[in-house]
Parts: C-alpha cells; sequence; structure tokens
C-alpha cells in the first residue's frame, strides 16, 4: 500500500518555486526572472491573421516602391501612439507571406517580433543597415551577422545575462546556402548592437572591433533573444553603410544606395520562402 504522506505534494511544490524566480544582482540589467507568464502578452489583445513567414525591413522609401510597384495590398497593421506600421500581403505563386518594417531600436524591435508572432507569423528574415567598423568594408557590403554584442538592455528580459548571443543557426545556414548558390557576395561575422548611437565613442568601437565585431546597428540581440526564446527562425541581412572606423564619421551616402537597400529587400523575400 502507496502511503500519501503529503512530502509529494511538497517536492512538487518546491520545484515549481524553484522553475521560477528572480536571479537576483548588484545591477538591475542583470537580473533575470526566470518565469515566463508576465502580466501582459500580445496574444491578449492581438488575433492571429498573418500568414507564417514575414519579412521584416527597416527601409521605408525602398519598400513604399516595392509594395508600389507589386500592388501590394494592406492585411493589418502595428499600432503605437506615434505612428501606425502597415503590414503587406505578397503573393507569389504559391507563396504567401507578408512584408513590414520594425520600430527603432532594441525595445521596438521586440514590440515588434512579439506582436507578429501573435498574429501569426513564425519565420523572419530581417534587412537594414549598419555601420561598418573595420576599415576594409565597402558600402552596400552584405554582413550575415551570427551572433551580436548585447550591448543595449532588452535582450536581457528574454534571457540570461551573457556578453554575446547568437542567431539562429539553422535559418543562418539557410541564407548563407542562398547567397552562395545566387552567386551574391556576403560576410558572415560578430555584430555590436548598441541603443545609443550617439555614444560610439573611438575607444568603444576599438574594444568593440578588437573582440571580433564588425557592425554595429541597434536591434540584432534583440532579435536574437526573442528568437531564442520563442524558438523562432530568423536570421538578419545587413549592409554596411556608414563607417565609423576611423578618426571621423564617414557616411558614405549610407542612405542614398536605393539600388542595394531595394535588392536586399528582394533577396530577402526569396530567402524567407525557404524557411
Amino acid at each position: 500500500m502507496k502511503i500519501n504522506n503529503g512530502l509529494g505534494f511538497k517536492r512538487d511544490k518546491l520545484k515549481a518555486e524553484v522553475k521560477d524566480m528572480i536571479l537576483k544582482n548588484k545591477y538591475p540589467i542583470c537580473e533575470f526572472d526566470t518565469s515566463k507568464d508576465p502580466l501582459i502578452q500580445a496574444a491578449n489583445f492581438l488575433a492571429k491573421s498573418l500568414p507564417e513567414k514575414c519579412v521584416i525591413t527597416f527601409f521605408r522609401k525602398e519598400l513604399d516602391r516595392f509594395v508600389a510597384e507589386n500592388n501590394l495590398p494592406v492585411i493589418g497593421y502595428l499600432n503605437s501612439e506615434v505612428f501606425d506600421i502597415p503590414v503587406y500581403e505578397y503573393v507569389h505563386g504559391a507563396d504567401r507571406l507578408c512584408i513590414t518594417m520594425a520600430f527603432c531600436g532594441a525595445p521596438g524591435a521586440v514590440v515588434t517580433l512579439e506582436e507578429l508572432h501573435a498574429m501569426g507569423c513564425k519565420k523572419f528574415i530581417i534587412c537594414g543597415g549598419a555601420g561598418a567598423l573595420t576599415k576594409d568594408s565597402k558600402v552596400g557590403e552584405i554582413i550575415i551577422p551570427v551572433s551580436a554584442v548585447r550591448d543595449e538592455g532588452t535582450s536581457y528580459h528574454y534571457l540570461e545575462p551573457s556578453r554575446e548571443i547568437e542567431c539562429h543557426k539553422e535559418t543562418v545556414e539557410i541564407v548563407v546556402s542562398y547567397l552562395k548558390q545566387m552567386g551574391i557576395p556576403f560576410t558572415t561575422g560578430k555584430t555590436w548592437t548598441s541603443d545609443a548611437i550617439y555614444r560610439e565613442t573611438p575607444d568603444m568601437i576599438e574594444l568593440r572591433r578588437n573582440e571580433g565585431c564588425i557592425t554595429v546597428e541597434m536591434e540584432a540581440a534583440a532579435f536574437f533573444a526573442v528568437s531564442q526564446y520563442y524558438n523562432i527562425p530568423l536570421a538578419q541581412l545587413l549592409y554596411a553603410g556608414d563607417d565609423v572606423s576611423g578618426e571621423a564619421w564617414d557616411s558614405r551616402n549610407w542612405n542614398m544606395q536605393k539600388n542595394i537597400r531595394y535588392n536586399l529587400i528582394s533577396t530577402a523575400i526569396e530567402i524567407v520562402k525557404k524557411l
């Protein structure tokens, strides 16, 4: 006969308490709550209405051109108090996906990803620009970030503190394979994700470059963290824009590379079809 002495219940309760806990730290940004039960979730107020595959871009003018040339319909919005971002539907043969933009910076990027995921998107390719940290970089060069230095705040609310975070390996492999097949030149490497574009000092740039970073941007580490948190296939295409590797900033007319930016959107669409 099995006697219930209450120890089993106590063990189960103890396991539950150990499972969800706050990892304390001297610095608030390094404190991490292991619980996955937040008070507010995007799925509480957003319905599944979007295709599973999604392209996110930061190139507004080039996206507007692509939408106009392909007569893409609006099938949803990402809403905010400042402005609303339309989500467009793209259908080509049996392929159906959506294309939209992200709010800027790590917090905005995570809100975008959370809400698109709640609305039904499960696989993502993201394209945007980045500052070049190496002197041999050419404007327009395609960079595939395989990891990111977490010099922002948002990723620390999704994963325990660490210096770096990796991109979704299987998706990176698909991106690399496609670019090779198409004969499109690219570079893989580490990126530095920073919240503060006006605090990229020469010494900090040198420090990041010495630890292997070849670009600097504001979203990759946060995108990668949400990808890991939900196990979402995701990868990013960056193009080398302005140059911050020298003694003075060189814009290299990074925001005027219209054909490069437009082609990057088209490339992202072709890649996301393969996920």
